[in-house]
């Protein structure tokens, strides 16, 4: 796919999914119901998402924590997403999303990312535990059936719904994103998508006429949890954002080098 039908494409992903979150928003809500239940109810899964909406009042009521909401069609990834106030980039690892001692924890971003999601990647971690909640199900995209049957991500803000299109999953070092790439700049955001497109892992997944396809300008996420065939590796789905109901999502891209005096 060359780079003009490539674009092309892209734009009308973008512009038909718009239309379809934004209806879905006005009309049925989004992801799973998060009124007045308690953790597990938090935490588990409900077969009628489409039919309830995520009510951030309620969430952020009970933790402030909770910035989000992802969730993946067809999979049991269907969770509110937290960042600590604190900081404490581990507390989500040992708790889940009401704050309580649990060893599968929740779904969180570092304190390194933006909660309004207008970093270049949004990098969210899981845990993938044996019963195959959390994160468990991002191990599946190391199929090719699987990775070929499952292509959009969606993540709700208070007053936003936006979609990414899953390009890619592999499996690579257990190092954190964060610290590896400096992600405010271009040339960081560069690396790895190079990474993406030059890993030799020998379960790599990625969309045919997408290598090059990403760059700097866009919007990424990837999700992250600990390999459990290997711990020394974690599995990595990357997402494209091509859906943003409200329009809100946009940075400046400082194509400098880190350390350049200007």
């Amino acid at each position: 796919m060359n780079s003009l039908c490539r674009d092309n494409y892209i734009e009308k992903i973008a512009l038909k999914l718009i239309m379809m979150v934004a209806l879905m928003v006005l009309l049925n809500g989004c992801g799973k119901a998060a009124t007045g239940e308690d953790a597990s109810g938090i935490d588990g899964r409900n077969e009628n998402a489409s039919d309830s909406h995520v009510d951030f009042d309620k969430l952020k009521s009970d933790n402030s924590d909770i910035f989000a909401w992802i969730y993946v069609p067809d999979t049991n990834i269907d969770y509110p997403v937290c960042q600590n106030l604190d900081g404490d980039d581990s507390f989500y690892m040992t708790h889940n999303a009401m704050r309580q001692d649990d060893p599968k924890g929740a779904i969180y971003t570092e304190s390194a990312n933006l909660t309004n999601m207008c970093d270049f990647n949004e990098v969210l971690h899981g845990s993938s535990p044996s019963d195959g909640t959390m994160f468990a199900d991002l191990q599946k995209f190391l199929d090719k059936k699987y990775f070929d049957d499952h292509e959009y991500i969606y993540v709700y803000l208070d007053g936003n719904a936006l979609v990414y299109y899953v390009y890619a999953a592999f499996s690579r070092p257990d190092t954190r994103l964060l610290e590896v790439y400096d992600f405010t700049y271009a040339s960081g955001c560069q690396a790895f998508l190079d990474e993406i497109d030059h890993n030799k892992s020998m379960d790599k997944m990625l969309r045919t006429g997408w290598e090059g396809a990403v760059k700097p300008d866009n919007f990424i996420i990837t999700l992250s949890t600990r390999n459990t065939d290997d711990p020394s590796k974690q599995t990595v789905v990357v997402g494209c954002l091509v859906g943003d109901a409200r329009g809100t999502i946009d940075r400046v891209v400082d194509y400098s080098e880190p350390g350049e005096d200007w």
